[in-house]
């Protein structure tokens, strides 16, 4: 009879987070996020997050108006937030105590809040038109891939890590027409800089397995 015993461990990320995407809705957002990580094996682990950022950048752009043919400046104030709640499976690569490298596929659901003042005017005239806009667009789906590189401080239960996440968020289906969102906020890339604390428990998981 041969005993193997497994060896599980979970930890609590914090961490601040910057993100910019193609999207100018949301094209540089400031935030935080909250992770729990479950380690399965001694190289892989599987995580949860949940992420809330906010867009405050002011943004202006000419358009033509699909109604009259006028061209028209648009001047916009934002104050847009995006909630974000994920899953990741990562590999770590190093085969080092004190430094680990994560490599993985990430899957998110996305919650985008906006909420913006918007001044517009015909580009060779003068009068303007101001008003507020405050919609959800909700359960956009997106695909991207964690990197994330680490290194143990003071102890091995607290450790500060260095990610980037590029992503795909898809908003709308293809060859749909008329709609106010792009179809995909392409580009969005993701840094996050922040602390691991290990749960300071870890359990075993025991394995019986006979030997002829």
């Amino acid at each position: 009879m041969l005993n193997q015993m497994t060896t599980i461990a979970q930890e609590i990320a914090v961490s601040s987070a910057f993100s910019h995407s193609s999207y100018n809705k949301f094209k540089n957002n400031i935030g935080y996020e909250i992770g729990y990580n479950q380690f399965i094996k001694l190289n892989s682990r599987l995580g949860f997050t949940f992420s809330h950022s906010f867009n405050n950048a002011d943004y202006n752009y000419i358009f033509m108006s699909d109604a009259d043919g006028i061209g028209y400046y648009r001047d916009v104030k934002p104050n847009n937030q995006r909630m974000t709640f994920s899953i990741n499976y990562s590999f770590n690569l190093l085969n080092k105590q004190q430094s680990k490298f994560y490599i993985g596929p990430k899957f998110g659901l996305n919650y985008f809040n906006v909420r913006e003042f918007v001044d517009e005017r015909p580009v060779n005239d003068t009068e303007n038109y101001q008003y507020n806009i405050n919609y959800w667009e909700t359960n956009k789906i997106g695909i991207g891939l964690l990197l994330e590189y680490e290194r143990n401080i003071f102890s091995d239960n607290i450790s500060v890590f260095f990610s980037t996440e590029p992503e795909v968020i898809v908003f709308s289906r293809f060859g749909l027409v008329g709609s106010r969102v792009p179809v995909m906020m392409v580009g969005g890339i993701n840094f996050n800089l922040c602390f691991n604390f290990n749960l300071g428990f870890k359990f075993n998981m025991k394995k019986n397995r006979r030997i002829e």
